[in-house]
């Protein structure tokens, strides 16, 4: 099976399908998470952010790389499952982020480089896992932007938005996969960047012309 993804509020995704299920931030889950954290973790480290409180003093430029991860939840769709050991129902998809900002305030043209690896699916009902193969890297070709926003005097405010795309296998399917990160910025100076994942998969085996095969969503944080 193979997968083509394009941008969306939300997508398909054919190949995290048979990793994939229904998660979001706060959802809980069972181990296998992206780096070997698992889920409880990654709400540990989504919240260390948010407690950091939204940026207040947004800087005029930033050349900084942020590390976190991702946690999302796919809808089954029509796009086929595949792997026996995660029910898509069941399943949330963690993975690792690290995503390089070269930013000055005004800037047009994308300050976003990087990538999303390591990529595990958790059965939350068995604990079983898979690891998909591959890597999904920042898509020059989307739109992407940081942005200083004045809310009072002396008191700005960031936000940022990414689209991050690649192919990724489990055994013999593979898929490409579209993941959407919008958010704010958190912390002194816009240390810490926190928000939601959208996106999906399209099953290209599939003969009916639909946009997606299977949607997907969720929640990031990454920090300096």
């Amino acid at each position: 099976m193979t997968i083509d993804i394009r941008p969306a509020p939300i997508v398909a995704l054919g190949l995290v399908m048979a990793l994939g299920g229904c998660l979001g931030s706060g959802s809980g889950g069972g181990g296998g998470a992206g780096g070997g954290s698992g889920s409880a973790d990654y709400e540990t480290a989504y919240d260390e952010v948010t407690s950091r409180i939204a940026t207040s003093d947004m800087p005029t430029s930033i050349d900084a790389t942020y590390e976190g991860q991702f946690k999302v939840g796919v809808n089954s769709g029509s796009a086929e499952a595949f792997g026996s050991s995660v029910t898509p129902s069941n399943a949330e998809i963690i993975g690792d982020l690290s995503l390089a900002v070269d930013w000055t305030d005004g800037q047009t043209s994308n300050p976003f480089t990087g990538s999303a690896t390591n990529i595990v699916a958790t059965d939350v009902v068995s604990g079983d896992s898979i690891q998909l193969q591959g890597t999904l890297n920042v898509d020059s070709g989307q739109p992407a932007s940081v942005s200083r926003l004045p809310v009072i005097p002396g008191v700005d405010t960031g936000s940022m938005m990414v689209s991050l795309t690649g192919d990724v296998a489990n055994g013999d399917d593979e898929g490409r996969v579209y993941l959407g990160l919008t958010g704010q910025f958190y912390g002194p100076g816009g240390n810490a960047m926190q928000g939601v994942v959208t996106g999906g998969i399209n099953d290209m085996d599939d003969p009916d012309a639909q946009i997606f095969d299977a949607a997907i969503g969720g929640s990031f944080y990454a920090t300096q």
